[in-house]
């Protein structure tokens, strides 16, 4: 006599399967967008491709603030690793801004 795989029907659990939300910086790309310029938007396909190269420069930093730390044998990752993550990541004139906003964002946060 075979047995089956599947459980009893008493066994069986009714919960569906939920997929992660992919993450989209669509509101906070269209908030600075509002404080920039108010009469400006965004079509759905530039929004794709915004949303796409935050995602793409957010992994990279990540990927390399990670690598810092794994080769300085720490743990934790701190502000100090994604700061120089951030200066070997982007270009420089960029990454001296990105910079200034970090630091200003973590100034605030501490207060």
């Amino acid at each position: 006599m075979a047995t089956s795989c599947r459980p009893s029907r008493k066994h069986r659990t009714t919960h569906k399967l939920h997929r992660k939300p992919k993450r989209s910086w669509n509101v906070y790309v269209n908030r600075s967008l509002k404080a920039i310029n108010c009469h400006m938007s965004l079509s759905s396909r530039t929004m794709k491709i915004v949303n796409s190269f935050v995602n793409d420069v957010l992994e990279r930093i990540a990927t390399e603030a990670a690598c810092i730390v794994r080769t300085h044998k720490k743990c934790t990752l701190g502000a100090r690793e994604v700061q120089t993550a951030v200066r070997l990541v982007l270009p420089a004139e960029l990454a001296k801004h990105a910079m200034a906003e970090g630091t200003k964002a973590v100034s605030s946060v501490c207060r």
